[in-house]
């Protein structure tokens, strides 16, 4: 945690609970709640990605407070914070009573932060608190069925809010703060139950510009402005701030902006909507001039002919115009001397066009709208317009038509279908007018069923399709055909490679199409060297591609990727052999220096990779498809993707069974067994992993039946079957050694090791461990260093040596994070919790085993979120929270699921809190059902705490006979095991036979 006694700019995270003094909470409730709140927060922070522990935290009693260190930024805070703990929080209340449950006000602010030797103090601290304070958001969560209402201060809005593409600053409402000594402005949201939209809001409201002169009489030929016009406040607000800053203190010189963004976007809208709310600072005149850049029907205006329209608005006869072009553009210079005038340039074609017609003077504003990114009028301010937020989209549907009847959900379908694109939805919601009998549901349900998407989305000469079709008939026959193939890429997005890779093209010839296309904007680039089609412009390039004219285009995208991710593979090494589907691929076009590059590409291609395998698994590339699949799963493994590769090999093993592919059909069961049992469906993986198994043997495949074998014994491990999970390992341990192979041998003494550990045979799982690290070290495997590692950590923790098994620990929690391995992590944090709570460091305990929760969690890991939740129980007992240990516990036994040797350890910890805490139930019931489960499973250090719980149950029932034979059955089996238990069950026993 940081002390600086510096003064730091900090967010300011302030945060109380509604009702917590209720006169219905207990004192027990009132704890439960804290401890629930704190949980929260911590969960919603770490998903945030805001380390709590670097924060200054500090308990109010009925909430909490944040200070955030100055390096973390802020925009999570209202992107993701409020809407995780809105989660957390209802996650808590469906398993709490009324008394316990958790509704919250939070306000965000930032400010310089100062320390002295009382704390933390300064003005913002005081704003952010009085924020909290105001009426208005306790009425917002009052009227609200959500669990979280938000305040942040003005400056956090206009900083934060407002340029953020994730949050919809029109869903926040502005209010008036008078507490105690402030008076300021705070903007409320309720993000589990928002605001609907506000059309202009989350912004300087255009209509309401201060000062505003009085309009003079000059020209005007603007077109109307919209009464439909819907959204764009930031992009008004720049224009807005732009003028009106410059206009008040009389620095306005010729301000050129160009408005520019995709065919139907809404350019001509929001500029002219913007001229009106403007108008007023340019009382000479607010001239609007269609240049023609996109007409099918005539050729984009020449300047001459464009300064002869603008010369004759000024009232200069025909015959006085120049005939040369530089002459027209001095006159038309001259002409404006000293005048203030608004000039709307629409749909301009290039700079060449625009710049004999700009004014010469100051206090002039020019707006341009094109369907180019005019780069080259270096002293133009840009407004680039994207596609409406979700909410904005609805607003304006709503407009166009009667909302009182709409279905908000097929409305929200609806807008999807239009991609949200302004054109889109003015042409849809033509199509309910013509069809006053249609509800949008019908609408909704036409547009999506629809084969051609782009003809439906038309009214009279009007279309979608023929905006595009403007920007496209623009282009060389080269940049068509790279258009044309990019619509060929399933995923959202691609390089520059993969582009090359569809067009069969160099790299850089293709990257200097692309930003052809880029400026014409029929690419986004949503980030530095990665494009995108949007939904609309993705279908029109779709439609231009016929049946086999693009043959081959597709398969060579498949072979970039499939080699690209063989090759980042060299840096995610997996821990045990797995066989390849194909040869190996020649030198990628793309190749890796280091791990964190792979990583990072895989990363960042994930969903696209994703996308090209469903595709190529659907379009009978069947093979294609199961490779990249093979080829891709380490990644998705190691980094906690399970239901992505979850869905992947569903949609790859349907297309092999079809095709018959028995070799790639065993492959992907295997991988699909691995995925099954990390998300704890352990049958459906023993399924799958015994199907793959006979498919390797019809083949007489070993590697890959060694590879299932190694696999297989693994489920048995977690179904804790442990004879069937050593028969397995054995035989798999057989082929390796047949076939000479260290890495299989070292993921099979990995493995073995753990079936020891777990039935408390320590000495074998200790020397299984050590071989394994021996034989991973040898081949200067990391990641299986890191397995091998907690498996010998595991066997030292056990047999007491807690020194050398944290050393261990901490020495495979490095490593696992130097790989970014959050699964091996998560382990070796909540080893090494083990190992603080059994030399009672609690709170170093508490630490590592809240950390490795919320990895489990997020990994979705349900199986070994159920052990840490399981070691908090036995934390917050040892500890005296009784009821925060019979959460913790109960919560572990729902999710253990089939997992009966788990189950039966925590079984043991419920039937020991049981006997501190009657509340807990009865410890006899408790630790019979663990002797039960234990016995059938064969996991011997529970049966000995079972038989140590039922004797000290039969002593607490004054049964001192029955008691002590209980205790005496638990020493023969901890003593022959060599487990630390033997000292207090031998020193209890040794008590009652001192007794008369």
């Amino acid at each position: 945690m940081e002390h600086s006694r510096q003064v730091v700019h900090r967010t300011i995270v302030a945060v109380d609970i509604e009702s917590y003094g209720d006169l219905r909470r207990t004192t027990p409730n009132r704890l439960a709640v804290r401890r629930g709140l704190d949980r929260a927060l911590r969960r919603a922070f770490d998903e945030a990605g805001v380390p709590w522990f670097d924060c200054r935290h500090e308990n109010t009693g009925d909430g909490t407070f944040v200070l955030v260190p100055a390096q973390i930024p802020k925009g999570p805070f209202v992107e993701v914070l409020p809407t995780a703990l809105a989660r957390e929080l209802r996650q808590h209340n469906e398993s709490h009573p009324p008394e316990e449950r958790i509704r919250l006000r939070i306000a965000l602010h930032a400010g310089e932060v100062a320390y002295d030797d009382q704390g933390a103090t300064g003005p913002a601290i005081n704003r952010a608190f009085r924020l909290l304070e105001a009426p208005q958001l306790k009425a917002a969560l009052s009227a609200s069925p959500g669990v979280v209402a938000l305040i942040t201060s003005d400056w956090f809005f206009d900083e934060i809010v407002r340029s953020s593409t994730v949050v919809d600053a029109t869903t926040f409402r502005p209010v008036q703060v008078i507490v105690k000594e402030t008076a300021t402005i705070g903007w409320i949201s309720r993000p589990d139950d928002p605001y609907p939209p506000a059309p202009g809001a989350g912004s300087p409201a255009a209509d309401d510009l201060s000062p505003r002169p009085p309009v003079a009489a000059g020209r005007c030929t603007l077109p109307r402005d919209l009464p439909v016009f819907t959204g764009r406040a930031k992009e008004l607000a720049i224009l807005s701030a732009a003028v009106t800053t410059a206009a008040d203190h009389g620095t306005l010189g010729t301000a050129i902006h160009v408005i520019d963004g995709v065919p139907g976007i809404g350019k001509t809208a929001c500029a002219v909507h913007a001229a009106h709310q403007l108008a007023a600072y340019f009382p000479d005149g607010q001239i609007f001039l269609d240049l023609h850049g996109h007409r099918p029907e005539e050729a984009p205006a020449t300047p001459a002919d464009a300064l002869a329209s603008l010369l004759l608005l000024q009232g200069v006869p025909t015959l006085a115009i120049p005939a040369d072009l530089d002459d027209r553009a001095r006159l038309w210079r001259e002409k404006l001397a000293g005048k203030k005038i608004l000039l709307l340039l629409d749909d301009a074609v290039d700079d060449a066009q625009i710049r004999p017609l700009l004014p010469g003077g100051a206090g002039s504003l020019v707006l341009i709208t094109s369907r180019h990114r005019l780069e080259s009028l270096a002293d133009a301010g840009r407004v680039p317009l994207q596609t409406l937020p979700p909410g904005e989209a609805a607003a304006m549907f709503d407009r166009h038509t009667s909302p009182a009847q709409h279905d908000p959900g097929a409305v929200a379908e609806l807008m999807t279908s239009c991609g949200n694109l302004p054109l889109a939805i003015s042409l849809t919601a033509g199509r309910l007018h013509r069809h006053p009998d249609w509800t949008v549901r019908r609408l909704a349900d036409d547009l999506d069923q629809s084969r051609n998407r782009l003809k439906t989305l038309r009214a009279d000469d009007r279309s979608v399709a023929a905006a595009f079709e403007l920007s496209y008939r623009d282009l060389t026959p080269d940049q068509q055909r790279l258009f044309r193939r990019l619509g060929l890429h399933p995923g959202r997005h691609l390089d520059a490679v993969a582009a090359a890779a569809l067009d069969g093209n160099d790299v850089e010839t293709t990257q200097e199409q692309l930003e052809v296309l880029h400026r014409n904007h029929l690419l986004d680039e949503p980030s530095p060297g990665r494009y995108r089609l949007h939904d609309l412009t993705h279908a029109y390039s779709r439609s231009l591609t016929g049946p086999g004219t693009e043959e081959g285009a597709f398969e060579r995208l498949l072979d970039h990727y499939l080699e690209t991710v063989r090759g980042a593979n060299h840096f995610v090494a997996s821990p045990s052999p797995r066989p390849e589907l194909g040869p190996q691929p020649p030198v990628p076009s793309r190749k890796f220096d280091t791990e964190s590059e792979a990583v990072a590409w895989l990363t960042a291609e994930r969903a696209t990779l994703r996308a090209c395998i469903i595709a190529a698994a659907d379009d009978d590339r069947v093979r294609w498809a199961a490779e990249l699949a093979v080829a891709l799963h380490p990644f998705l493994e190691q980094h906690g993707h399970w239901h992505d590769a979850h869905r992947i090999h569903q949609a790859v093993l349907a297309a092999e069974q079809a095709a018959g592919d028995v070799a790639a059909e065993g492959a992907t069961r295997t991988d699909l067994g691995r995925v099954q049992r990390l998300l704890g469906n352990y049958h459906d993986a023993a399924a799958n992993l015994a199907r793959a198994r006979a498919l390797y043997l019809e083949l007489g495949n070993r590697l890959g039946e060694a590879d299932v074998l190694n696999e297989a014994g693994r489920v048995q491990l977690d179904l804790s079957n442990f004879a069937d999970a050593t028969a397995y390992l054995s035989r798999a341990r057989q082929l390796y050694e047949g076939l000479d192979n260290t890495l299989g041998l070292a993921a099979t003494f990995a493995q073995l090791s753990r079936v020891q550990y777990r039935s408390c045979d320590l000495e074998a799982s200790r020397k299984n461990a050590e071989r394994s690290l021996g034989l991973y070290r040898l081949l200067g495997n990391e990641r299986g260093e890191v397995t091998a590692l907690l498996a010998v950590g595991c066997a030292q923790g056990m047999s007491g040596d807690y020194d050398y098994a944290s050393g261990t620990f901490t020495e495979a929690l490095t490593l696992s994070r130097k790989l970014g391995d959050r699964f091996a992590e998560a382990r070796a944090l909540n080893n090494l919790g083990r190992m603080h709570f059994d030399c009672g460091n609690y709170g170093s305990a508490d630490t590592c085993y809240t950390r490795a929760q919320i990895i489990y969690s997020q990994l979705d890991y349900r199986a070994r979120e159920a052990v840490t939740l399981t070691n908090l129980g036995r934390l917050h007992h040892a500890a005296g929270h009784y009821r925060l240990a019979f959460m913790y516990l109960t919560r572990a036994e729902d999710l253990f699921g089939d997992d009966q040797g788990w189950q039966a350890e925590n079984l043991n910890n419920l039937g020991n809190l049981a006997l501190e805490w009657p509340e807990a139930g009865d410890p006899a019931e408790f630790h019979g059902r663990a002797l039960d489960l234990a016995q059938a499973v064969g996991v011997r250090l529970q049966v000995g705490r079972a038989l140590e719980g039922l004797g000290r149950s039969a002593l607490k029932a004054a049964d001192e006979a029955r008691g002590a034979e209980y205790l005496r059955r638990a020493l023969a089996l901890f003593e022959e095991l060599a487990v630390p238990e033997v000292t207090a069950v031998r020193a209890t026993l040794e008590q009652l036979a001192k007794r008369p």
